[in-house]
């Protein structure tokens, strides 16, 4: 038989601790008896016990959950705790941690609230996808309250601070009592079949769960769902929650709050245009800025001073390239020409050319073996010459003949330079037209931001009506703060300027 485990206390209270929270029975309880005992500590923490006829329980409420208790009970009060069961190991007791302390008769209106609660739910009334989203910019605000509670009074202090122009429209209802509940699901109905606000604000005060009871009936809550203006709920204390605070498109823990999320800071919405305001200026003036630059960078480059220098160049070259092609073609040509003659002249004779060079060594060892043969060849010239000498026209006609064949060759070069002629012309007019073309766009583009910068102008601006004033020393004035009581001003308008004492200085109104 084995032997049975002992325990210690401290381990003996631990798995007593363990088995009961961790079984989960006791996690979420209600539990209603008589209060005895209760003694609220400096710390904020409540002590006390719940008992009836036969037994008692001992209970702990913490600070953080007794702060949000309306009113603290009484020795003798019966009450419903709803908390965990929980034990003290260092003791070994066990206690209830209570949440929540509602008076007797309220736990009925509990089961009530829940059992409608789980209702509404499950009919989608509380879904997310239903809400509609509150308007950024409202004109109108509809106020459903009572007129004699400080909750109005809370939406419209708060809503004048954040925008003096929004219309507050007050529908006074009853927040309390048995015919509530319809009175305010009528104006929610009313409102809506008129269409008399942009925002509706449902609220009151702060009070006991019977007191805000109205906000929990089912005519309220489907009123409420079925609004087509967008509804914020803002009912009794931030730890109050009602059912109109799950059907509501918007809850507020409180009406000041409520008139925060509906009515927009227009201040804030000055600052942003302010800001905006100036990030346009700036931009504005850097845009001027780079124009500027850029307008003054053109205005010294060399291209807007003196166009003509580009095309003068241009010419100066092509000038240059025609001479040199006028010098050079002539004696290619005359090169090719000689190249051709001779190659006609070897032609004429083909039997040289395919002559093989042993039969040239024959003919050449064959002249030598009568060298008599070739001394008699100056002698034959010589003759020539001197036979010619006795008929000299006819050295004259062969001469003229040589002076018209030459005469024939240049003006065959004439006519083969007259395209090339042709063509440098054209390319001259071409570059002539391209450089106008220039010269007349970068004229518009400096007429253009030219017409711009007068644009911008700050005589422009006087003769517009607008002018500006500055101090004795010339500084420009841009606010009250920079003039004092007696100081000379000077104010400058388009067609002349005027001189002033300030004799009263005022602030701004808002």
């Amino acid at each position: 038989m084995a032997e049975a485990k002992t325990y210690t206390v401290t381990e003996m209270n631990r798995l007593i601790k363990n088995i009961v929270e961790g079984s989960g029975l006791v996690a979420n309880v209600q539990v209603r008896g008589e209060v005895s005992n209760f003694k609220r500590y400096t710390s904020g923490h409540c002590y006390f016990s719940l008992k009836d006829a036969n037994s008692v329980l001992k209970c702990v409420m913490f600070q953080s959950q007794a702060r949000h208790l309306t009113k603290f009970p009484d020795n003798g009060d019966t009450v419903v705790a709803i908390g965990r069961i929980a034990i003290y190991e260092r003791d070994g007791v066990y206690q209830l941690y209570t949440d929540m302390l509602i008076p007797q008769g309220v736990g009925d209106l509990m089961q009530k609230y829940e059992k409608l609660k789980n209702k509404l739910k499950a009919e989608g009334l509380f879904a997310p996808e239903r809400k509609k989203p509150l308007p950024t910019h409202p004109r109108i605000v509809g106020i459903i309250t009572s007129p004699s509670g400080a909750a109005v009074r809370d939406v419209i202090t708060v809503s004048r601070r954040r925008n003096p122009g929004v219309k507050l429209l007050l529908y006074p209802v009853q927040v309390q009592g048995k015919n509530a509940a319809g009175d305010i699901a009528h104006a929610i109905r009313f409102m809506n079949r008129h269409q008399l606000a942009d925002v509706l604000i449902l609220g009151r005060g702060g009070g006991s769960m019977e007191d805000l009871w109205a906000f929990n009936e089912e005519i309220l809550v489907r009123a409420v769902t079925a609004s087509q203006i967008p509804v914020i709920s803002s009912v009794g204390h931030e730890t109050d929650f009602t059912l109109c605070d799950f059907a509501a498109d918007q809850r507020a823990a409180t009406p000041s709050q409520a008139a925060e999320l509906a009515v927009e800071d227009t201040r804030l919405m000055r600052r942003q245009v302010l800001e905006r305001q100036q990030r346009l200026t700036n931009a504005i003036q850097r845009m001027l800025q780079q124009h500027t630059d850029t307008l003054r960078r053109l205005s010294k480059s060399r291209m807007l001073q003196d166009p003509l220098r580009i095309t003068d160049r241009a010419a100066e070259r092509l000038d240059k390239a025609m001479m040199k092609l006028q010098q050079t073609l002539p004696r290619r040509l005359e090169n090719r020409e000689l190249r051709l003659q001779q190659a006609m002249k070897a032609l004429q004779r083909p039997e040289r050319l395919l002559m093989k060079p042993e039969a040239r060594l024959q003919q050449a060892l064959k002249a030598l073996q009568h060298p008599e043969k070739i001394l008699l060849e100056p002698e034959r010239t010589l003759q020539l010459a001197l036979k010619a000498l006795q008929h000299p026209e006819r050295v004259v006609e062969k001469a003229e003949q040589r002076l018209n064949a030459a005469q024939k060759s240049l003006e065959k070069q004439k006519t083969f330079l007259e395209p090339y002629d042709t063509k440098y012309q054209n390319t001259w007019n071409q570059f002539i037209t391209l450089a106008k073309g220039l010269t007349d766009k970068n004229e518009q583009q400096l007429a253009l931001l030219s017409s711009h910068l007068d644009a911008v102008s700050p005589l422009k601006i006087l003769a517009r009506g607008y002018s500006f004033t500055s101090n004795e020393q010339g500084k420009i004035i841009k606010s009250a703060n920079d003039v004092h009581w007696g100081e000379e001003i000077r104010t400058r308008l388009n067609d002349g300027e005027l001189r002033s004492v300030v004799q009263e200085i005022l602030p701004k109104t808002e």
